[in-house]
């Protein structure tokens, strides 16, 4: 099958690069013809199969919505398939179907709650994506992948659409690349030589992926054990939180170290190198870091909100506290770090349900199974 996978723009380290740049891998290990098509990439796993689509008015916001999708129209040819990701790469695929009559397959992410920026522009663009996804999914697409069932569940109560159009495919993790037998000997010597204790968070520091209740943990965790040592990985590219004003309020300072962006052959040491992996976002369409913590045998605490359940099995993989509650949070790192044998016991488990959940062959397969449900529903209504 030639498959044509749309993603407007493609940021370096994002959880959607890594999930277009993985699904397309797998799906040429099975036979398949796949590109990708952005007007900007700037991931270079992606430079050999990876398309840009230059077009006028590139650089206007919102305006270059129809610009991106005039240009995939003319410059996307000979494909059995077209699937889109995110908005506004749906509205070119909408194009596509409708003038080139091809099927067309959606991949719904989800969208960060408005409430969740602070930043003005960043909440009009939310406002733009969901608007225009909601009109979009009715004007030509045959079949849409959600990527968790929190997610299908939000696309049939809020944007009321037959649940028989949405299948649920969980995103992959690379097994291999992220495992408990990683060597971090390197990281570890860099960063924390003396063997504390440590807790990591990889993401991006935007106040929604919650940085700023982990930070507010701390002094919490430190009081019982006054040797762990806190690593953020990962960088601010809209809504920082107030990352400065939380360390100066609380003596925490020696506690902490923040990497800013880690290149992806770095990344895997950084969860091998954690005894903890916190995640407390108020938001995940589905959780592709706790997936990866997982994968590498670690034992993860985050909030228990939207698709994180899915993902992390409370009291088995790891704990789900309430959503906001940074004592909690506090209280549930500082069980794990004081019970070895728990701690060890989870991360087996933890590694046993990526194995069993969150492997890209299947996240392959099942995505083949949804092209193929589509290909016959455009045949019907041709």
């Amino acid at each position: 099958m030639r498959i044509a996978i749309i993603r407007s723009t493609l940021h370096r380290g994002s959880g959607q690069a890594v999930h277009i740049n993985e699904l397309s891998r797998h799906l040429i290990k099975l036979g398949n013809y796949v590109r990708v098509f952005s007007r900007k990439i700037e991931c270079e796993s992606l430079s050999d199969i990876g398309r840009e689509l230059r077009f006028s008015a590139d650089s206007i916001p919102f305006a270059r919505h129809l610009g991106f999708s005039a240009a995939c129209v003319s410059g996307i040819k000979e494909f059995d398939l077209v699937h889109t990701q995110y908005h506004p790469a749906i509205i070119a695929g909408n194009w596509i179907h409708q003038l080139k009559k091809w099927p067309h397959v959606f991949t719904y992410h989800g969208f960060a709650p408005i409430r969740a920026w602070r930043n003005p522009l960043q909440k009009l663009k939310m406002v733009d994506h969901r608007v225009g996804t909601y009109f979009s999914v009715r004007l030509g697409v045959d079949k849409i992948i959600a990527v968790s069932n929190f997610l299908k569940n939000e696309l049939v109560t809020w944007y009321h659409l037959d649940p028989e159009l949405v299948r649920v495919v969980y995103n992959g993790v690379d097994l291999e690349r992220f495992n408990p037998s990683i060597d971090c000997h390197e990281v570890r010597q860099a960063y924390y030589p003396e063997d504390n204790p440590v807790v990591a968070f990889v993401g991006r520091l935007a106040p929604y992926k919650g940085p700023q209740f982990l930070l507010e943990a701390i002094p919490h965790v430190l009081k019982e054990i006054p040797e762990a040592k806190f690593t953020f990985v990962g960088s601010a590219r809209f809504d920082a939180p107030k990352i400065a004003q939380l360390i100066r309020r609380s003596d925490i300072k020696n506690a902490v170290k923040f990497t800013g962006y880690v290149s992806d052959e770095m990344l895997p040491a950084f969860y091998s190198f954690c005894d903890v992996f916190c995640y407390p976002s108020l938001w995940e369409g589905f959780g592709l870091t706790p997936a990866e913590a997982q994968a590498a045998g670690k034992p993860v605490v985050a909030f228990n909100t939207c698709a994180l359940p899915e993902v992390v099995e409370d009291g088995v993989t790891g704990f789900l506290v309430p959503p906001r509650d940074s004592d909690a949070l506090g209280e549930a790192i500082v069980k794990l770090l004081s019970d070895n044998e728990m701690r060890r016991r989870m991360g087996q488990k933890a590694r046993i349900r990526a194995e069993q959940m969150f492997s890209w062959e299947k996240a392959a397969h099942r995505t083949l199974e949804v092209y193929e449900e589509a290909l016959r529903e455009h045949e019907t209504h041709r």
